[in-house]
């Protein structure tokens, strides 16, 4: 799902409108009657109920009296809510303030009437909110602030027109005050502010409607970004050929694993497993070696000189490599151990690996301080940092990374020519010269340990099938998060466990690839 700025969308009702000929009254007219619907499908026992609609004095408010007109045609009674003075309101606005006499709608004016419309808002059933729509530069302001702040005060259900008052459109930095809607109903194309982390609790469920927006004028702007949903990865999805054996399902090399961090290694093995690589091998530190194998007997074992700590030593350099020769595609990091003789090592694998690479955990630690390093590659790299991972080879905090990721991300991909998958509640995958995705599955369900090792393995598991490096760390990104969703909704609880994320990539597979078109995939 491409995602579009407030103002590419205002280019496209420019285009539409001067170029192609569609009155705008038209489109207002189409956006109330598919606002109309989607609450008639989507809530209809509140909409039978005490329906109050909030209306600023712009489009997104003439969108709300049109919508307060329809729905009484419909056989409900809402009430228009005013916050200007009718004189003030101009254009199309003005149009639809005008229908509400004739067709019977009951309006009221909320400065005139406060005491009224707070004792309407907190017995109503549904609150329609068309206040403010995508124009708003910065914070909300009176009288606007007052109306965002009773409408979050009211125990009814929310649904916000375009996007929710208070939120700006262009805007991907967090927001201030903001409705706090249930359900948002965005014209025409989604905006990336609906569905960042910060704006997603506002927002609620998004639906996007089709206000008879001529797809020409849409083609004519460009998405800022790419939201990952099912939609997105289904294509991946397809059955394999039927002679497919396990040395054409992808061989993956991992270095991983420490004394103490087996576990790591394990994890990251069974995701290249259960994401259908055909052979998987660990490569780690001797005294590791037997606790990796003992966990997981479809995994071979490479056991690796080591240092005193049980961390891999600089002599493992060369039994590393001579493993890549055979690998499709390589993951190193998770578990490897702090120690400067191992980060060394992630150096010289870093640069010298020549097969598409996932580099996690220890292996991005290795760079802090001295990140330049990281355009000094021996083949792709998908980079797969935690905001605290990302902190310190940016040198900055991790909440500093988090504010600032939608640059971040992309300068840094630009600049060491690599993909910077920054993990996350709304994961952010970047690629030089790319719009950036933005991942929606997953969620606070996988705030727990091990779940960046299993997507090491996921996205190796990807790269080894030949799929190119931005694709993949994407895929990876969604694919792991719908995993984790479905073990969450099987087993109920905030227990979960990333090995059973990692069980649970089989069954999104077959659930996506049920509905794929036949043929093989990637």
């Amino acid at each position: 799902m491409k995602l579009y700025t407030a103002t590419a969308m205002r280019e496209v009702d420019r285009i539409a409108i001067e170029e192609m000929g569609v009155p705008s009254l038209s489109l207002m007219e189409n956006a109330a009657q598919a606002v109309a619907g989607a609450l008639a499908r989507t809530v209809p026992e509140k909409l039978a109920g005490r329906v109050v609609i909030l209306c600023g004095k712009g489009n997104n408010g003439g969108d709300g009296m049109a919508v307060a007109r329809l729905l009484a045609g419909m056989g409900y009674s809402p009430t228009a809510w005013l916050a200007v003075p009718p004189e003030v309101l101009s254009g199309d606005a003005r149009v639809q303030f005008d229908s509400l006499g004739p067709a019977m709608v009951s309006w009221r004016s909320a400065a005139e009437s406060p005491d009224e419309l707070k004792d309407a808002l907190s017995t109503a059933d549904l609150v329609v909110d068309a206040l403010l729509g995508t124009g708003l530069g910065g914070p909300v302001r009176a009288p606007y602030l007052e109306l965002v702040r009773a409408v979050n005060e009211s125990p009814a259900f929310v649904a916000a027109v375009d996007i929710p008052s208070g939120m700006a459109g262009d805007s991907l930095q967090p927001i201030g005050e903001a409705v706090r809607a249930n359900l948002t109903l965005t014209l025409a194309l989604p905006k990336p502010c609906l569905y960042i982390r910060e704006g997603a609790a506002f927002a609620g469920t998004v639906q996007v409607l089709d206000i008879g927006i001529p797809p020409e004028a849409a083609a004519r702007v460009e998405p800022v970004a790419e939201a990952l949903d099912d939609a997105w990865a289904r294509p991946f999805f397809g059955p394999r050929e039927a002679g497919t054996h396990k040395g054409k399902a992808g061989r993956v090399l991992l270095v991983a694993g420490s004394v103490g961090k087996s576990g790591a290694a394990a994890l990251a093995a069974r995701g290249a497993l259960r994401a259908g690589a055909g052979l998987v091998t660990v490569a780690c530190p001797v005294s590791a070696q037997p606790v990796v194998a003992a966990s997981l007997p479809e995994v071979m074992t490479i056991p690796l000189p080591e240092t005193r700590e049980g961390t891999v030593s600089m002599d493992a350099l060369m039994p590393i490599l001579e493993a890549c020769a055979t690998a499709d595609a390589v993951g190193m990091g998770p578990g490897l151990g702090d120690v400067p003789e191992a980060l060394a090592l992630c150096r010289e694998l870093y640069r010298r690996i020549t097969r598409p690479a996932v580099v996690d955990a220890d292996a991005l630690n290795a760079f802090a301080g001295r990140a330049d390093e990281l355009r000094d590659r021996g083949d792709a790299r998908i980079l797969t940092p935690h905001p605290g991972e990302m902190g310190r080879l940016v040198g900055r905090t991790a909440s500093e990374v988090v504010s600032k990721r939608f640059d971040l991300a992309p300068e840094k991909a630009e600049a060491w020519g690599t993909v910077v998958l920054l993990k996350g509640y709304r994961t952010l995958v970047a690629s030089a010269g790319r719009a950036w995705r933005l991942n929606l599955s997953g969620g606070p369900h996988m705030a727990g340990p091990g779940f960046g090792d299993v997507l090491t393995g996921v996205a190796a598991a990807i790269l080894a099938r030949g799929v190119e490096p931005f694709d993949a760390a994407a895929l990876a990104a969604w694919w792991h998060g719908a995993a984790a969703d479905a073990a969450y909704q099987a087993l109920g609880g905030y227990g979960l466990l990333a090995s059973e994320c990692a069980d649970g990539l089989p069954l999104v597979e077959g659930t996506l690839r049920a509905g794929a078109p036949h043929g093989p995939r990637p």
